[in-house]
This record gives C-alpha cells, sequence and structure tokens, in this order.
C-alpha cells in the first residue's frame, strides 16, 4: 500500500526537521545570537511546512489506495489545483496554493480522516494567533525588505515560540487520536 510507504517517510522526515529544530534551539542556548534565534525561526519555519506538506503526501498517496476516502473538492484542494474555463470552452487547470494556517487545519483533518477520525485542533488556545505573527517574522527572515526583518525582540521570540509549540502539541495530539482509532477499529 503506498499510503503505509508515504507515512514511513513522513515519520522519517518528522524526525529529521525535529532534529535540526532541537539542534538550532541547543546552537541558540550556547551562542545566544540574532543569527542563532533567526537559524531558529527559519528551521522551526521549514518544521511546521515540512510536516505539513507531509501530511498531503501521505493523504495523497491514501487516495491512490482508497479512491473514495476524499470528495472532490478536498482531492482538489490535495492536488493543489484549481479549474477554469478559457475562452474556448477547454479546462484550464493551473496551481494552488494555500495560506498556512487554514492549510494546517485543512490537512490536520484530512489526515484524521485517514483514520475515521474528527480531529478539531485546538483554535482557541492563543498560542494559534501566535501562529499568523510567526509565519509574518519567518517571511520576512526569508525575504527580507529591511534591516528591521532581521531584529530580534523578546516579543518575536514569545510569538515563535507560541506558534511552534502549538503545531507540535496539535500534532503530537492528531497522531496520537489516529494511533488510538485505529486500535479501535483493530
Amino acid at each position: 500500500m503506498k499510503v503505509n510507504k508515504a507515512n514511513d517517510e513522513m515519520w522519517m522526515f518528522h524526525k529529521f526537521l525535529l532534529d535540526d529544530v532541537c539542534a538550532a534551539r541547543d546552537f541558540g542556548l550556547s551562542a545566544k545570537s540574532h543569527f542563532a534565534l533567526r537559524t531558529l525561526y527559519r528551521t522551526s519555519g521549514a518544521y511546521i511546512e515540512g510536516v505539513t506538506y507531509q501530511l498531503r503526501l501521505v493523504c495523497l498517496a491514501a487516495l491512490e489506495d482508497v479512491s473514495d476516502i476524499f470528495d472532490a473538492n478536498e482531492i482538489m484542494l490535495l492536488r493543489e489545483k484549481s479549474v477554469s474555463l478559457d475562452k474556448q470552452g477547454k479546462i484550464n487547470e493551473r496551481e494552488l496554493f494555500q495560506s498556512l494556517k487554514p492549510n494546517i487545519l485543512f490537512l490536520f483533518r484530512c489526515f484524521a480522516k485517514l483514520h475515521q477520525l474528527d480531529f478539531k485542533p485546538n483554535t482557541s488556545d492563543h498560542r494559534w494567533a501566535s501562529l499568523s505573527e510567526f509565519i509574518e517574522i519567518r517571511n520576512s527572515l526569508m525575504h527580507p525588505k529591511s534591516m528591521e526583518d532581521f531584529e530580534m525582540t523578546e516579543d518575536k521570540n514569545r510569538v515563535s515560540l507560541e506558534a511552534v509549540q502549538w503545531f507540535h502539541d496539535n500534532l503530537k495530539r492528531l497522531y496520537r487520536e489516529c494511533e488510538a482509532a485505529d486500535m479501535v477499529s483493530v
């Protein structure tokens, strides 16, 4: 089954990225510099985006194994495609990229659906709001426009820690609840 292979790859990928985050954190604790903080934020952003993408790959692999698991709209979003008609009435397919926050919620839900589970991340947690700010911080580091983008502050540090912790905690809860659902269905 393709989903088993994709799931195994996701776990290896997840561990690799999480090890990078831990290494960046440890470097920051010993180096205590703005460079170390920027490295941690970039690495943490890669962790969130990379694991989110891996969830997508597992869902796409599951789609190949069980073709009716997702509805047509979910399939289009999983494939990151949109369609429209050109002036001759022919279908025009194009890439469609979603914003990270709604994409996380969508992929958590789709991944849970593979396990016959209805999963709702905790979006009432104040750390969920920090995720938007963290995405802006990470984007400004990846695409800097001014020296201000490189400045690290206590507020940026707090926001970044909260955002990454929200993602990590909800992801762990998703995995635990999926594992429990799988045990019940056996």
